[in-house]
Order: structure tokens, then sequence, then C-alpha cells
């Protein structure tokens, strides 16, 4: 009868293999890496909305620029219709008193994108900081 050294086994049954769980965690960590930028790339940051309060010492409120587009071609600025011409003299003297110098622009569906372009295009042209297209009025 042969004889067996139990000390050698006995050894290497009481380690534990750890091999295939390396594996495991570092994939796991790679997936982390890989997917944590579309985590913050497609989060739609919405932010809280100002509220003042009415006060004798309070700021003058912030001068906007409201430009509805109809279907017939009329050029609506803050809720009086003007020509183009007028608009182009308007716009320059509404967004140099605007602190923020915020356009928001809506328009009916009928209108042609080249209209919208052409306003989105002379407001920047303007001075205007920031463009804002709204769907409804």
């Amino acid at each position: 009868m042969v004889r067996r050294k139990i000390g050698k086994n006995k050894n290497f049954l009481n380690e534990l293999n750890i091999t295939s769980l390396v594996d495991i965690s570092l994939t796991l960590v790679i997936g982390f890496i890989v997917a944590l930028p579309y985590f913050f790339e497609s989060g739609i940051f919405v932010s809280q909305a100002k509220l003042t309060k009415a006060a004798d010492n309070s700021p003058i409120p912030e001068l906007k620029v409201n430009i509805y587009l109809t279907k017939d071609g009329e050029i609506i600025l803050n809720e009086k219709k003007v020509n183009f011409d007028v608009f182009k003299k308007l716009l320059p003297q509404l967004l140099e008193r605007s602190w923020e110098k915020k356009v928001l622009i809506s328009a009916d569906s009928q209108v042609k994108y080249e209209k919208i372009i052409n306003i989105l295009d002379f407001c920047k042209e303007s001075g205007a900081k920031e463009l804002i297209l709204i769907r409804k009025r």
C-alpha cells in the first residue's frame, strides 16, 4: 500500500481559488467605468424657478423678449404686432435693456423653418445670449 502525503493536499484544499472572482469583479468595474458617462450626459437637469419677494427695494423685473411668428408672416413682439423693419429697430433696444438677454421664440406649426432660422440669426446678431424655442405660444 502506497502512502500519500496528506499535508500537501490538505493545504491545497484550504486555499480558495479566487481567479474567477477577480475576473468577474474586474469586468464589473470596467462595465461601470464605461457606462458612467452615459448616466451624466443623458440626464435632464431641471433648475428651480427663482422667486423674488415684492419689496420696496426689490430690483426691477427682468425685461423679456417674446417673439411669436404667425402663419400669415406677422411678427408679434411682446404681444404687439410689428413689421420686420420695426422689429429690426426694437430688438437691439430691448436686448440692450435686458440683463440676461434671453429671447423666447414660438411659432405656428405652418411657419417655414427658414423664417424661424432667419429670426434666430438676427437675434444672435443683435446681442441675444440665450435663444429659447417654445412649442406653444
